[in-house]
């Protein structure tokens, strides 16, 4: 909701541009790393493929991949699936059975929308060291497997001047955005 708030669509890149400010209202952000969020929806898109940069002296990306109920479906980066060589993980919608092509890092979550939480590791604070991390980290691709032989471009928007506020709230906006999820998500008995 708040990266929709913010003019960002499924399957997009929100990034902060630079380190973030108090306008980034999520959950325990680091005020040392460089954000970027993939929000992943499988459901119109079919598998949707996410590509992670090696890991090396241009950087190194850190996070992992979480269904909508913010379950870890699995890390990416050095302590993750690729150990930190890179490579192109699959989010397949749930209850998918056709055949998968190889090269993949398959994932499998329970929902049809996830998200990466990728941090872009600084060498510095500096303007220059947080630059190049920004640099490294948009070297993220997102696109549906459908187009994986032309990805589209990947789309990236930066919110570091905006308020981005993904906190939980304790009022009934809570229901409203759970009975949101509930509609949209499968039954998880169903893709058992």
């Amino acid at each position: 909701q708040a990266a929709v708030s913010n003019g960002a669509q499924s399957n997009q890149v929100v990034y902060w541009s630079r380190l973030p400010s108090w306008k980034n209202q999520t959950l325990t952000p680091n005020p040392d790393a460089v954000y970027l969020i993939p929000f992943i929806s499988t459901k119109e898109a079919g598998p949707v493929v996410v590509e992670i940069p090696a890991a090396g002296d241009d950087g190194t990306l850190v996070g992992s991949i979480d269904d909508a109920w913010q379950t870890a479906v699995e890390d990416i980066g050095p302590a993750g699936f690729d150990k930190g060589t890179g490579g192109k993980y699959l989010l397949l919608p749930p209850g998918y059975k056709e055949n998968v092509p190889d090269g993949y890092f398959v994932m499998r979550p329970d929902t049809y929308e996830s998200f990466l939480l990728a941090r872009s590791i600084l060498k510095s604070g500096s303007d220059e060291d947080v630059a190049k991390a920004v640099a490294y980290g948009k070297r993220i691709k997102i696109y549906p497997l459908s187009q994986a032989a032309n990805p589209p471009v990947t789309v990236y928007v930066d919110v570091v001047d905006k308020i981005f506020d993904s906190t939980i709230p304790y009022d009934f906006r809570f229901f409203d955005a759970l009975d949101g999820m509930i509609q949209y998500e499968p039954d998880r008995k169903s893709v058992v």
